[in-house]
């Protein structure tokens, strides 16, 4: 019973209606205490103003008599006050002192204080004179009284509002919240929501906040149930698992082993203990994991420390080590740990002798050749890294096979592989003991020469090398026997005189090497410090080159083709120039080959184009109706310089096709023929002319005269420069003239500078020319300035 009672003080009907109760009488008391106070104020200020009001009304007529001295007016005054029952005493001065003075008969214990309201009387004549005063005294006991007896009615006015509204508000609070509420909470802790009930929402609750309460409870609870169905599920799932990781554990043929920071073993399976070679599992628990005979298991050790110390989303600490078995038989394991988080690694044990087997064979087979068996470039590099400075010297020789590459051409590759083990084959007959050699190439081998440290020992030893390596060779491949010979370019370099390092001293042998080459078959060069300067000033001449064509630094002259009948301009060629800003103007016979080695001339004939193009779109606004034209690279064709992308430059500059003119050479159409077919037949059918440049040097210029649509043909100034010495250059300009007229091809003679070969050439009837004789090359604003001044000759004339 007790148990209830207390229940029922703690339950949340009796604290609500409590608190409802409670907060409404604190609230009702504070608004009575304010409100008594506030009524008190007024009805006190409501005294006074009447008070006040009275002597209103009776001021004028006491200032009269106060004026007049006249007591019977003032005494009939004071009686008319009296009449006020909160009025107990009239006293009126006058000039000369008390003119009147009433007072009620009232026992003067009983009145306490009075209230005193006092008033200056001014003359009915000067308001400013002050002729008298009257003062008026109230009971104060009396006013007080009645306002306590208008306070109590109020008050008790308001605490029966208060008491009405508290019962109001507790009844609709039972009602409406506490009593579902209360009846909610008891059928919650009855409730069977595992078998599947429900609590009912309260009558007239379906749509307020107990009822959506009642809603979520009931969704929370089928949740629960749902959830707890889980946890038993999953439970049950763990207990599978568990037995099933049991079994893995026991049976896998990977190790498994949990050992402490020392190394202790906690626990771990049959195949860790064969692979360890530690005793059967339970005798194996309580051994430590450096008992099994690990190469190095004070390393194993303390990467298990530094997995227990490593933060937790650090990755698995795994590494391969070396283990030999009780016949003493080595072995690679992969040891890959974790931490459990309880103090203790879990590892598995992997055994990857096959791997490391593997690993270690492709080692070698990366340094090493697979045909010759030779080291190859890395295997050279690796023995030549640790390099000591005060070593033994030694030479590096570089050997190349000349034209190796045409002998696979022509007779296959078996052919060659075999030449190349008979090459190898003499190369392992030249060698000293100390001696090393590589294939680093195709067809290159580096050879390491112990003890040489002169020129006159690598002179000696470097002609041996020539003499035997270009003997004939017998190949024998499927039954076919072949003798040939192969030439031979060989470079060598000194260590350490030319080079400490494995990269100084394969850049030095390799430059000597590619001197080699340049010089002929069979030939040799040691490493001369000239070699490298020149290398260096090649790569800073690239760079610069680089530097140029980005910073657009390149710039177009003009050299005017000239009627040489007339000395009209009709035509320009453009000729590129590099203004270096250290070494001076660099000639296009340098640069141009360089561009093309570096794969810079697409880019600048391409920028070539859109100049040459920008600039006759000037010239034909200015007036100057003249064609121009350009030289082209056999690089540039056909991808570098495409038709589509020349047509489209033609077009969006509003330039003719026939304003443009390509110069190409006999090397260019003798590279590809049908290439270069193709793509000046695509130019000529939109309109581009093509002039077949420096012609008469080749050997088949007759047969590209019939073969490809040219337009022109310039004859070269070799030929012009002794036309009026040399008969025979003579013969073959007159010659040249007379092919290209028959043909219908126009010639421009190239490299006129002088008046005698101006003559000769109109006497054989050549039309055009160009040369120094006319103008040299000059900027686009010189060449404009000529075209103008030429223009006001012609309109003068």
């Amino acid at each position: 019973m007790a148990d209830g009672k207390g229940y029922w003080r703690q339950g949340i009907l009796a604290r609500g209606l409590l608190s409802v109760v409670g907060i409404a009488l604190l609230v009702g008391v504070i608004a009575t205490l304010l409100a008594r106070q506030t009524i008190d104020a007024r009805l006190h200020d409501e005294a006074m103003t009447r008070l006040t009001e009275l002597v209103d009304t009776v001021e004028s007529t006491a200032a009269v008599a106060c004026f007049a001295n006249d007591e019977q007016l003032a005494n009939e005054v004071a009686q008319g006050l009296l009449r006020n029952s909160d009025v107990m005493r009239v006293i009126i001065l006058g000039r000369d002192g008390e003119l009147v003075m009433v007072d009620r008969e009232v026992a003067r214990e009983t009145m306490g204080e009075p209230l005193l309201v006092q008033r200056k009387l001014r003359s009915p004549f000067k308001s400013a004179e002050t002729i008298g005063e009257i003062r008026l005294e109230a009971d104060r006991a009396l006013i007080d009284t009645r306002i306590a007896q208008e306070l109590w009615l109020v008050s008790l006015l308001l605490v029966s509002q208060l008491l009405a509204l508290i019962m109001t508000v507790a009844v609709a609070l039972y009602w409406w919240v506490l009593r579902p509420i209360k009846a909610t909470s008891d059928r919650l802790h009855h409730l069977d929501a595992a078998g599947g009930e429900r609590l009912p929402i309260p009558e007239g609750h379906e749509t307020t906040e107990i009822g959506r309460l009642v809603t979520d409870i009931n969704e929370l609870t089928a949740q629960l149930v749902v959830t707890l169905e889980q946890e038993r599920l999953l439970r049950r799932q763990h207990e599978i698992d568990q037995r099933k990781y049991r079994n893995l554990f026991d049976n896998a043929s990977s190790g498994i082993f949990v050992a402490d920071r020392e190394g202790r073993l906690v626990s771990c399976n049959r195949a860790f203990c064969g692979l360890a070679g530690l005793p059967t599992r339970n005798d194996a628990k309580g051994c430590w994991l450096t008992d099994a005979r690990w190469d190095a298991p004070g390393e194993l050790l303390a990467i298990l420390r530094a997995c227990l110390d490593a933060p937790p989303e650090t990755e698995p600490y795994a590494d391969d080590y070396l283990i030999r078995d009780r016949r003493g038989e080595e072995r690679w394991l992969h040891v890959m740990m974790v931490p459990l988080g309880d103090g203790n690694v879990q590892g598995t044990v992997t055994d990857v002798t096959q791997r490391k087997r593997e690993e270690l064979a492709a080692r070698r087979l990366a340094v090493t050749d697979a045909l010759t068996g030779f080291p190859n470039r890395a295997g050279l590099q690796r023995s030549l890294a640790d390099l000591d400075p005060d070593g033994e010297p030694f030479a590096l020789v570089m050997v190349d096979l000349d034209d190796f590459k045409q002998i696979n051409d022509a007779l296959g590759f078996p052919t060659g592989d075999a030449l190349l083990i008979a090459v190898a084959a003499r190369l392992r007959e030249l060698l000293g003991e100390r001696d090393r050699v590589a294939r680093i190439g195709s067809d290159e081998f580096a050879l390491l020469l112990a003890g040489v440290s002169d020129r006159q020992a690598i002179t000696t030893r470097l002609e041996q090398l020539i003499g035997r390596l270009k003997q004939p060779y017998e190949i024998r491949l499927h039954n076919d026997r072949q003798t040939m010979e192969i030439g031979v370019s060989i470079g060598a370099a000194l260590f350490p005189a030319d080079g400490c390092d494995v990269q100084q001293l394969l850049r030095a042998a390799e430059l000597a090497l590619n001197s080699a080459r340049t010089t002929g078959e069979c030939s040799w060069k040691l490493f001369d410090p000239a070699l490298q300067t020149e290398a260096e000033h090649r790569r800073r001449l690239e760079d610069d080159l680089r530097a140029a064509v980005a910073g657009r630094e390149l710039q177009l002259a003009y050299q005017p083709i000239v009627e040489l009948a007339t000395g009209m301009i009709i035509g320009a060629e453009a000729l590129l120039r590099w203004p270096h800003p250290q070494r001076g103007m660099v000639p296009p016979d340098v640069f141009i080959p360089l561009a093309e080695e570096i794969g810079l001339i697409g880019v600048i004939g391409l920028e070539v184009v859109d100049a040459v193009c920008r600039q006759l779109a000037h010239w034909r606004q200015a007036g100057h109706v003249l064609y121009c034209s350009l030289n082209v690279s056999a690089r540039q064709i056909p991808d570098a310089l495409p038709p589509a992308h020349l047509l489209e430059l033609l077009s969006r500059h509003a330039v003719p096709p026939s304003s443009l003119a390509l110069e190409i050479t006999e090397s260019l159409l003798m590279r590809d023929v049908t290439v270069a077919q193709r793509w000046i037949e695509s130019l000529r059918v939109a309109g581009v002319r093509i002039f077949l440049d420096d012609f008469g040097t080749g050997f088949s210029s007759l047969s590209y005269l019939k073969r490809f649509p040219l337009d022109t043909v310039k004859i070269d100034k070799s030929f012009i420069r002794d036309l009026h010495d040399d008969r025979n250059d003579r013969g073959l300009v007159e010659a040249i003239i007379a092919m290209a007229e028959t043909l219908g091809l126009h010639v421009v003679a190239e490299g006129i500078e002088d008046a005698r070969q101006l003559a000769l050439l109109k006497e054989m009837r050549c039309r055009y020319g160009q040369g120094y004789l006319f103008a040299r090359p000059m900027a686009a604003e010189d060449f404009a300035a000529m075209l103008a001044s030429e223009r006001a000759k012609s309109g003068g004339a």
